[in-house]
Parts: structure tokens; sequence; C-alpha cells
């Protein structure tokens, strides 16, 4: 999610494939295939696009939340979609995040309740097991981005018993993790996630290697290419390569003074269709350019066109060559030759 994505289960599989024969299968052809996954907020047009161009393999649905008593809630739920994306031979995931319906943001105090008691774990486990199988699910995802560093070994357990009761069902289990470079990692989120157990655990995960910088920085890009690099190398060290996958952003931010707000390639077009600016690209090739308002405000944007998605792909290809693929964040409002460039690069 935005600031708002061998070991383990030998006997899972991904898309008919074990997933300790992804790697051998890529040296002994020669090249890709990667995975491609990406989180979704129901854009169905987006969904089309991408597997038109058999550039996608899974999507996550981001609409359900862990709720404190140890139930899922569910927000924009649109079934319809799962069907569609069964139809053109994409795999679907419910993911569930320990975000509040009544504020929208991510809450430290559901996943802490939650961890208090094995039997809280234990009825969340089921719910979330539940609500795959009832709804026709290939598996969950979780997205937990308010543990508290204390709740570490908790957070694991919790991990590990999902993961056997997803398996049991033939289900997988996905998670997106915080992005360091170093352990413990340098605030809580990171510092929450013990890499090596949570990679023996999960079937895919899922280091979100976007959000270098945001509000609570200077403008810059999103995911420079020198820290995605180290962040995926410390994750290789740690968890298996076969079921890393690189976070992408499909999106930016527009600065003005110390807020922002959220920019996708098709918001980016609109600003530069009204105010005329001059786009150019930095050393980690993401598109920017500044603008000054209709009442004489100042904005710097990073936004990622083709030309920063490629310098992201190139990188996971050249000195990533061995994880599993990447993960999207959001499909929604981006060029739709984002697609051919994943398509070119990955399949």
């Amino acid at each position: 999610m935005m600031v708002r994505k061998d070991g383990g289960s030998s006997g899972a599989r991904v898309g008919g494939i074990a997933i300790g024969a992804l790697l051998l299968l890529r040296t002994a052809a020669g090249a890709a295939p990667y995975q491609v996954s990406a989180w979704s907020l129901g854009d169905a047009t987006s969904l089309t696009a991408a597997t038109d161009r058999g550039a996608l393999d899974e999507i996550s649905v981001d609409w359900y939340v862990s709720e404190a008593n140890s139930s899922v809630g569910a927000g924009g739920e649109d079934l319809t979609l799962v069907s569609t994306a069964h139809s053109l031979g994409v795999r679907v995931l419910a993911t569930v995040a320990d975000v509040s319906l009544r504020s929208g943001r991510f809450t430290a105090g559901i996943s802490h309740r939650i961890l208090g008691r094995p039997t809280r774990i234990a009825q969340h486990v089921q719910a979330i097991v539940d609500l795959c199988t009832s709804k026709g699910y290939d598996g969950a995802d979780i997205d937990w981005e308010a543990v508290r560093p204390h709740d570490k070994d908790k957070l694991t357990a919790f991990i590990t018993q999902l993961a056997d009761g997803l398996h049991a069902q033939g289900k997988i289990l996905s998670m997106a993790i915080a992005a360091k470079d170093s352990e413990p990692g340098d605030w809580s989120a990171p510092q929450s996630e013990d890499y090596a157990a949570l990679g023996a655990a999960v079937d895919e995960f899922k280091v979100m290697t976007y959000d270098y910088s945001g509000s609570w920085s200077p403008p810059g890009p999103i995911a420079p290419l020198y820290w995605m690099d180290a962040v995926l190398t410390h994750a290789e060290s740690l968890a298996p390569p076969a079921k890393i996958m690189m976070g992408v952003p499909f999106y930016g931010y527009d600065w003005l003074g110390h807020r922002t707000t959220d920019v996708l390639w098709s918001d980016a077009q609109g600003l530069i269709s009204t105010y005329g600016p001059a786009v150019t690209h930095d050393a980690s090739d993401e598109a920017t350019f500044t603008y000054t308002d209709g009442r004489g405000r100042f904005h710097t944007v990073y936004f990622q066109d083709r030309t920063a998605l490629a310098a992201k792909l190139q990188l996971l290809r050249t000195n990533h060559p061995a994880i599993r693929g990447i993960a999207i964040w959001v499909m929604g409002g981006e060029d739709p030759a984002f697609w051919d460039e994943i398509q070119s690069q990955l399949h």
C-alpha cells in the first residue's frame, strides 16, 4: 500500500509451478518468466489492459481489513472482478490490511490486540482462511504496516500459523514487507519483521521498495535505484530469492511545501497539459517537473513514466536475476505502455 507491498512450505505451488522450480526454469530458458503481481483497488480497465498484453500473473485485491476482534472486515468488495480475473487466467489474492475502516489509516492497535493472545491469533487465522475458501480466492496477502516492534515474534507466529492454515486448503500466502537495507531497520514497521522467519513461512515475500521520499522528506524519487538495490540485496541474504518480489511504484507525489498529493501517470499528464512544464529525469530515471499553480504556489512532482519503469526492471534483471518478480502498487491510472514494457522485459 501507498503511505498511505528456498525454504518454507515446499509443497506450495503457484500457477502450476512449484516455487522451488522457478529459478531452474528461468536458468534453463536463459531468461524470464518473472512473476508479475499487482495490488488492485478494483480497476477493471487496467486489468484488461495488462492481460491483453500478457503482462500480469496475479492481482491482490485491497478490500479487506483485520478487525481488533479478530474478524475480517470488507470495503469496496467486487467479486465480479475476481471472476473476471480468473477467467483471464490471473490468480487472485485477498489483501488483508491492518487499516481502520473508520479512519482509513494503518492502526497499530489492531494488530497488537490480535497478537495479544494465542486464541485471537487462531481466530484471525480461521477468519482469513474462511474468506479465501468461501469467496474463491487463491490465497491471502497480508499487508500489516503498523505492527509494533515488540510484537515481532508474535507476528512471526501469526504468519506461520496462517501459512499452515492456507496451505492445508491448497491456498498460498503472500506478505507485503517493509523495506530495509540492514537490521533491524530504521523505523517501527521494518523493525517488527523478521525477514528470515517470515521468508521461511510465506510463499511470496513482497518487499515494498518504494516510498523512499514522501511528505516526511524533501521532494525526491519514490524508489531510487541504489536504494532498491541495497534493500533487495539485504532481503536476498535472509529470505529465499525465489520468493522475493521487488516492489514497483506506479505512482508519485506532488509536493506543495511539506504536503504531498498522490500522482498517478494520468494525473501527471493532466498537470503537464495544464501548466506546460519541462519534464526531466533524475539519476534514477524517475520523471520530475516543477510548476506554479493558479494561486502562485510552487510545486515539485516526481512520477513514474515508461523510462522510470524500464530502469527499475533493468535493475531487477541485471542485479537480482534470481528473485521471483515484481509487485506493483497500484493498478489504475498508469500508462498502458507500462504493460508493454513489463511484457518485453519480464515475460
